[in-house]
Formats: C-alpha cells, sequence, structure tokens
C-alpha cells in the first residue's frame, strides 16, 4: 500500500485556510460582511483588538490580510521547496496555535473561518514533517501539471474575495420598503442609542446626507437592545422629541451624551428647549412605548444581522460604514441603480467547474492512468 500522500494534503490545507483566510479579508474590507453576521463569533473578534495589527500614526493592517500572506506563501513553498515548506509551516502552526488560544481563553469567542484557518495550518506542520527527500521528488513530478496547482491556489484566493462585488444583494424587506417615499433618495436606519456602534456612524451618515438636503428622506427606527439598560428609555425620549418637532436635535443629542439615565435624558430635554410637562407626560404614555416596541419588532435575527443596520436605496449596510462607503450607496440610490449579481448557489456551481475542469485538464497522465 502507497504512503499517504503528504504533499497533496500539505496543499490541500494549504489551499482550505488560504480561502478561509482570504474570506475572512473580505469582510473586513467590505461594507457588509458576505461570511459572517455582525452578531457571530467572527464579529465579536473583528470587533475585537486582535483583529487589526497597528503600524503606527493611526494605521491598521487587519489580521487576515497576513494570513492571506502567510497561506500564500505557504502554498508557495510547497510547490518549490521541502526544507521551505517545512519552516514556513512550523511558523504557520505556532502563529495558529496562538490565535487559538486567544479565541478560546482571551476572546471566549470562536469566529468559524478563523478555526478554520488555524486548525489547517496546525495540521498542515504536521504534514510537512511527514515529507522526506525521497516522497517530495516523487509527490511533486506527480498527480498535477505546476500550472493546475497554481490555479487552484488563484482560485482559493480569488473566490473569497470576488463574492462580495459579484453576489446579489439581499433585498430590502417590505417592511422597511414601507417607510419609502417615491422620488426620494430613502434612507432607513435601525439604531440603539447606547449601542458604541450606532454612536460612532451617527455623524459619519449625518455627514454624507447633509449635501442632498431634500432630496434625502431618512428615517430612523428604533431598536433598543435588551443588553443595553438606558436604551429603551432613550428610545422613548427619542419618539418624544420628535413629537416637539425636534427629532433630529434630540437624537444627535442621545448619541453624542455620556449619561442616557433618565436624569441625564432630562437635561438634554431642558437644554434643547423641550417642554418639560409634555415631555414627562410623553415618556409615560403607554402610546410611545408601543411605538418603540412596535419599530423594534421591525426586524429580528436572523434577518438584522446587527447594529446599526442601514438601508441606503436597494443597499444595506451593516455596521460602522466609511463615509466612502455611505457616498457611494447614496449615489447608487440617487441614480436609482437596482440591484444586480448573482445568487451564492450559481457562484458556488461556477467555483466547483472551475476547480473541476482545473482538476480534469491539470492531471497528468501517470496519474489518471494509475487512478483507473
Amino acid at each position: 500500500m502507497s504512503k499517504l500522500p503528504w504533499l497533496v494534503v500539505l496543499r490541500a490545507l494549504a489551499l482550505v485556510a488560504l480561502a478561509a483566510s482570504a474570506a475572512l479579508l473580505s469582510d473586513y474590507l467590505s461594507d457588509s460582511p458576505s461570511f459572517c453576521g455582525v452578531a457571530s463569533g467572527c464579529g465579536a473578534v473583528r470587533r475585537s483588538a486582535f483583529s487589526h495589527v497597528p503600524l503606527g500614526e493611526g494605521t491598521f493592517v487587519p489580521l487576515p490580510a497576513f494570513g492571506v500572506a502567510g497561506f500564500a506563501a505557504l502554498y508557495g513553498c510547497s510547490l518549490l521547496s521541502r526544507r521551505l515548506t517545512q519552516i514556513v509551516a512550523a511558523v504557520g502552526a505556532a502563529v495558529a496555535l496562538y490565535l487559538l488560544y486567544v479565541q478560546v481563553f482571551v476572546l471566549q469567542q470562536l469566529c468559524w473561518l478563523c478555526v478554520t484557518a488555524d486548525v489547517s495550518a496546525v495540521l498542515a506542520a504536521g504534514a510537512a514533517f511527514g515529507l522526506g527527500p525521497d516522497t517530495w521528488e516523487a509527490e511533486a513530478r506527480s498527480w498535477l501539471r505546476p500550472w493546475a496547482w497554481w490555479a487552484f491556489g488563484a482560485l482559493a484566493l480569488g473566490a473569497p474575495l470576488l463574492w462580495p462585488v459579484v453576489k446579489l444583494a439581499p433585498p430590502v424587506p417590505a417592511r422597511v420598503l414601507a417607510y419609502y417615499r417615491p422620488g426620494k433618495i430613502n434612507v432607513v436606519e435601525l439604531a440603539d442609542f447606547q449601542c458604541p456602534a450606532c454612536r460612532r456612524f451617527a455623524g459619519i451618515l449625518k455627514n454624507e446626507l447633509a449635501p442632498y438636503g431634500e432630496r434625502v428622506h431618512f428615517v430612523r427606527l428604533n431598536k433598543p437592545l435588551a443588553s443595553h439598560a438606558f436604551a429603551e428609555h432613550a428610545a422613548r425620549a427619542a419618539v418624544c422629541g420628535e413629537a416637539q418637532g425636534r427629532a433630529e436635535p434630540m437624537a444627535e443629542a442621545l448619541f453624542e451624551t455620556e449619561d442616557l439615565s433618565a436624569d441625564g435624558i432630562a437635561q438634554v430635554a431642558r437644554r434643547l428647549g423641550l417642554d418639560s410637562a409634555r415631555f414627562d407626560a410623553c415618556l409615560a404614555d403607554p402610546a410611545t412605548r408601543a411605538r418603540v416596541e412596535r419599530e423594534a419588532a421591525l426586524l429580528v435575527p436572523p434577518e438584522l444581522e446587527g447594529l446599526p443596520t442601514t438601508y441606503i436605496g436597494g443597499k444595506r449596510l451593516l455596521g460602522v460604514q466609511s463615509p466612502e462607503a455611505v457616498a457611494d450607496a447614496l449615489k447608487r440610490a440617487e441614480k436609482g441603480d437596482s440591484a444586480v449579481g448573482i445568487s451564492g448557489s450559481v457562484y458556488l456551481a461556477l467555483v466547483a467547474l472551475l476547480a473541476l475542469g482545473t482538476l480534469r485538464l491539470g492531471a497528468r497522465r501517470a496519474a489518471r492512468a494509475e487512478a483507473e
């Protein structure tokens, strides 16, 4: 019985790790994650201090970028040099074990893509040290032609990175579309005034909406989270500020204030010149609470993946977005661009066909004959 083809196993594991790292990098760079939701373990890792490597002066590099570079190097070395392969695999396994430790014991959150990449790295190191000089020479000349191995590497890297560009955007839920107005640039945001991400995004969204003036129809819907002690009261305060014609000033003040307690919100209302008696009566009115509950129930998981969730025309933005991402969505909505793209099943089928075609055309004749 022939020995396990360690080089093929190593390359396969390197491809899996490369694809997982590319998917992670795609989510880090995209305005809306395609592979892991904001509320998932991947989202928790992405929000942590371990998700980016600081380079100084406010410059950061996403950690998956190093994963892509490392696994691409491992895969490339596996096509060139046994000794280099073993060195890179050993370094990769050490880093992977550390990152697994961080997820399990420090963050206590598991990202399935991170775990896939890290476990693959550890197993690849084991396969690398199963390679002897003789087995390396024999396996390097068998199975697939070199161009096919390089093609598989390009596919593992490119397919996850391309997916966010070509995917069909999910349709805007009908319950959100009910707030749209014909002839306007429609923007609907679901937010929680105590949510740190919502507070950071509020200023970005405001600045990008400002140049459009009356052309924008903007609606902010309350989605107070049960985990935020002051969120529900703040949401009712926003409704009561709107009742006195001070919707946006109240919302901006709620996002900016450090004190969202009842006393803190009362001070905000006085500072904005609201009628205190009317404001207090509104806060206590069951109709105010009912409106907040109705808006909060508008979207729920899994349809709602995190906060803030912002719909701009036909595009959904999830979490804190860059000014450029918001500006691009507004321009598309202004032009009335309809959603285009392909479904996940079609894309997966295309990737599978490319892989099978590469395998068929790149297989060496000797390997085919042996298989037969």
